[in-house]
C-alpha cells in the first residue's frame, strides 16, 4: 500500500514578510517622488516652482541612499539604462570640472538632473525585477495620468490660468500641472499604451473602464492643441491595437479595439479640437524650429566632441541665432540636438544607445510603445527637460530589462528537461 507524503503549505517567514513590506514601501516611495515631480512642474513664475524640482531631487537622492544602503536578499543588478545614465552623469561632472567652455553653476545643475535620472533608473532596476511590483507601478501610473487628464479638461473648461485653481501661472492657460501643452502630451504618451494594453489584455473582466480612461487621455491631448502629441497618441492607439491583435487573435479583442476607437472619437469630440485645427492650418508647421535647429547644428559643429556645457544652451544660442523676433528661446525644441550641443556628440550617443536598446522590448511588451513615442517627440520638442515628464521614462525603461529577464527565465524553465515524479514509497 502506497504511503502518500503529507505536503504542508509553508507560511511566509518573518524575513519574507519584511521583504514584501520593504518592496511595497520602496514602490510607494519611487511612485511618490515621480508624482511629486509631475504635480510640482508648474512654471518658474508659480509659487516655489523654480526650486521644487531640485528639492524633490535632493529628497529622492536621500531616500535612494537609504534604500540602497539597507541590506536585502535580492541581487543588485545594473541594467543598460542605468549604465548609460551614469556615464552621462560622469561626463557632465568631467565637463563641468575641466572643460574651458562651460558655465560652472549651470553645469552642476545639469549634473544633478542626470544623476537624479540615473538613481531613478537604479532603484527601478532593483524594484522591477519583480513582475508583481512592475505591474502594480504601471497600474498606479495609469490612474495618475488619468487623474491629470481629468484635471486638465476641467481647467480648460473653466478657462483658468491658475494651477489647481490656486497658484497663478504667468501664462494664459495651464494643462494640469504643466505650463506647456507639449509636456502635458508627452506625459500622457507614456501612460496611454499602458492604459490601452491593460484594457485590451483583460479576458475575464470588462475592458470598458480602462478603455474609457484611454479615451479621456486621448481627448485631453487633442484638446490641449499639441500637434505632435495628437499625432502620436493616435499612432499609439493604432499600434497597440495592431500589436495586441498580432499576439492574440480573437473576437473579444476586436470588440475591445472597436470600443477603444469609438470611445476615443466621442471624447475627442466632447473635449474639442479647435486649437489643434488652427495650428494645423499654419502654412509652415516647423517655421521657428527649423531656424533653431540650424543654429543648434552650428553649435555642434563648433564643439562636436566636448560640447558647450550642460544647461548652457540658452546663453550660447545667442551667438548662433539667425534672427531675433523678440521671442525668448528657452530650449532647442529638439532634445537630441540639445544633448549634442551641450554635452557633445558622445553625450547624445549614450541616449541613442538607450533608445536603440529599448526598441525591441518596448514593442514586445506593447505597454512600452510610449517610450518610443516620447523619444520621437524629442526630435521636435523637449520632453526630457523636466523630470515631471521624463522621470517616468527613466523608471519605465529599466522595467523592460526586468521583462527581458523574466522571459528568459520562463524560456529556460520550459526548455529544462522534466524530472520524473518520485515513486511512491511502498
Amino acid at each position: 500500500m502506497a504511503v502518500a507524503e503529507e505536503i504542508e503549505t509553508p507560511l511566509p517567514s518573518s524575513s519574507g514578510r519584511i521583504a514584501r513590506l520593504r518592496e511595497r514601501l520602496s514602490l510607494l516611495g519611487l511612485f511618490g517622488v515621480l508624482a511629486a515631480f509631475t504635480l510640482s512642474t508648474l512654471d518658474d513664475a508659480a509659487f516655489g516652482a523654480g526650486a521644487a524640482p531640485r528639492i524633490v531631487s535632493v529628497v529622492f537622492l536621500l531616500l535612494a541612499a537609504i534604500y540602497l544602503s539597507v541590506p536585502f536578499t535580492q541581487r543588485f543588478s545594473l541594467s543598460l539604462p542605468v549604465v548609460c545614465l551614469l556615464l552621462m552623469t560622469l561626463w557632465g561632472v568631467a565637463q563641468t570640472l575641466f572643460s574651458p567652455q562651460k558655465i560652472f553653476a549651470r553645469g552642476w545643475s545639469g549634473v544633478l538632473f542626470w544623476f537624479t535620472a540615473a538613481i531613478i533608473a537604479v532603484v527601478a532596476t532593483q524594484l522591477f525585477q519583480s513582475p508583481r511590483a512592475a505591474a502594480q507601478f504601471r497600474h498606479w501610473f495609469m490612474l495618475l495620468a488619468s487623474a491629470v487628464c481629468l484635471l486638465d479638461l476641467l481647467e480648460q473648461a473653466s478657462r483658468t490660468s491658475l494651477y489647481y485653481w490656486v497658484i497663478q501661472s504667468k501664462y494664459h492657460a495651464v494643462f494640469g500641472p504643466f505650463a506647456y501643452w507639449n509636456n502635458f502630451a508627452q506625459f500622457v504618451e507614456l501612460a496611454l499604451p499602458i492604459t490601452l494594453w491593460t484594457g485590451l489584455s483583460k479576458r475575464r473582466s470588462s475592458p470598458a473602464p480602462y478603455l474609457a480612461l484611454a479615451a479621456i487621455q486621448i481627448g485631453a491631448v487633442v484638446a490641449s492643441g499639441s500637434r505632435a502629441g495628437a499625432v502620436l497618441v493616435v499612432a499609439e492607439l493604432l499600434a497597440v491595437i495592431f500589436l495586441a491583435y498580432a499576439r492574440r487573435r480573437d473576437r473579444r479583442l476586436l470588440l475591445g479595439a472597436a470600443l477603444a476607437c469609438g470611445l476615443s472619437s466621442v471624447f475627442v469630440y466632447a473635449a474639442g479640437f479647435d486649437v489643434l485645427i488652427k495650428k494645423l492650418q499654419q502654412n509652415d508647421q516647423l517655421a521657428v524650429r527649423r531656424s533653431i535647429n540650424q543654429s543648434s547644428i552650428e553649435m555642434i559643429r563648433e564643439r562636436p566632441l566636448l560640447g558647450w556645457g550642460l544647461e548652457t544652451y540658452v546663453p550660447v544660442y545667442r551667438m548662433f541665432a539667425h534672427y531675433d523676433d523678440g521671442t525668448y528661446v528657452n530650449r532647442a525644441h529638439n532634445d537630441w540636438l540639445q544633448w549634442a550641443a551641450e554635452g557633445g556628440i558622445p553625450f547624445a550617443v549614450f541616449m541613442l544607445v538607450l533608445f536603440g536598446w529599448s526598441l525591441r522590448p518596448a514593442v514586445t511588451s506593447i505597454w512600452g510603445v510610449g517610450l518610443i513615442a516620447v523619444c520621437l517627440h524629442a526630435a521636435v520638442d523637449y520632453p526630457f527637460a523636466r523630470l515631471g515628464v521624463c522621470g517616468w521614462y527613466f523608471a519605465l525603461t529599466p522595467m523592460l530589462a526586468g521583462e527581458i529577464a523574466e522571459r528568459r527565465r520562463i524560456a529556460a524553465t520550459e526548455a529544462a528537461p522534466k524530472t520524473p515524479p518520485r515513486e511512491a514509497v511502498a
